[in-house]
Order: structure tokens, then C-alpha cells, then sequence
């Protein structure tokens, strides 16, 4: 297999796997206790958004392999399985709404499998609008401004100066107006 040319701009940093399977054992260890529904509510998004990020560097390096591969094969279809899960509502009732979040949960593990089998060390290539949406997003959940919690543990959305130039990065490969260089 050839290596592929990989550009400052188009080389991300690696998905932080040791944070994405932790956030996950919260909501799969079989000792983890039921979440109320403020922690499942962020629990929920904070599975989402992994997913989110984790899809396409799973992708990239599964398109790195060929066709026939059977490791870069089962590494799309759990992207896809991921993507599916994130096209789904869950149906209502606490309970219900803890199995949505432990099948998102399992797709983070699955695709934190495929990252490790298919990535051997190498750099990921993404193009730069994802590579800043990643680096936002690794940034904002080790950031203890970014994630820290009002008395009802909801985000309290604190100001962080890393995160604004972080955001003005990824809108600036996004092409998004209105935004200073």
C-alpha cells in the first residue's frame, strides 16, 4: 500500500480514545448507576457528538485500505451502523431513553475499536474543516472552562478564549462568513 502525501492542513490529531471509551463506560459499565435525566441528556450529546468526530477518521483510514479488506469493511459498516444510530430518536420514557444512549455508547466503542485496529500509529488525513471540528472538539471535552457544570449540572457555557480561537479555526476552514482572519 502506498502512503499517502499528508499536508499540515490535511493531518489531525488522533481521536483521544482513552476519553471517548471512558464517556462511553459511563453510560455501559454493568455497575453504572441509572443517570437522571439531565446527566442522560448530556451524556446523549456528549455519545453524539464522539460519534460525530470519530465517523469520519474511522472512514478515512478504512478508505485508506482496499476495497476487499475485511478489517477496512467491518470499519464502514460500523460507521454506517453509527450513522444510522444517529439518525434515530429515541422513543419516550427514561428507560428507552437509556438503551438509545447505551447503543450510542457501543457504536463510540466499535468505532474506538476500528480507529486502533486500522490505524497503526499512522496520521489520519481529514479534510481541514474536520480536522479543526476535531480539534475543537478534543480541546473542549479536556477543558475544565468548556465542561464545567452550573447547580444542575448543565454546562454553564463559560467563556474560553482557546475554544473562541479553536471555533474561529474550524469557521474559517468551513468557509463560514463573518469571520476575521
Amino acid at each position: 500500500m502506498a502512503a499517502a502525501l499528508v499536508t499540515a492542513e490535511q493531518q489531525c490529531p488522533s481521536l483521544d480514545i482513552g476519553s471517548l471509551r471512558s464517556a462511553a463506560r459511563r453510560l455501559l459499565a454493568d455497575e453504572a448507576e441509572l443517570p437522571s435525566e439531565g446527566e442522560l441528556e448530556t451524556l446523549t450529546l456528549q455519545m453524539r457528538g464522539h460519534l460525530m468526530l470519530a465517523i469520519p477518521v474511522v472512514e478515512a483510514l478504512a478508505d485508506r485500505f482496499p476495497e476487499d479488506d475485511v478489517p477496512s469493511a467491518c470499519a464502514h459498516a460500523a460507521a454506517m451502523e453509527a450513522r444510522i444510530r444517529l439518525g434515530l430518536e429515541p422513543r419516550r420514557g427514561l428507560p428507552a431513553q437509556v438503551a438509545h444512549a447505551q447503543r450510542l455508547a457501543r457504536s463510540v466503542n466499535a468505532l474506538c475499536d476500528h480507529y486502533e485496529n486500522l490505524s497503526g500509529g499512522q496520521p489520519v488525513v481529514l479534510d481541514p474543516e474536520r480536522a479543526a471540528l476535531l480539534d475543537l472538539w478534543n480541546h473542549c471535552i479536556h477543558c475544565e472552562t468548556c465542561t464545567t457544570r452550573d447547580g444542575e449540572g448543565v454546562n454553564a457555557n463559560l467563556p474560553c478564549a482557546a475554544a473562541e480561537r479553536l471555533y474561529g479555526v474550524y469557521r474559517r476552514a468551513a468557509g463560514v462568513s463573518g469571520v476575521r482572519p
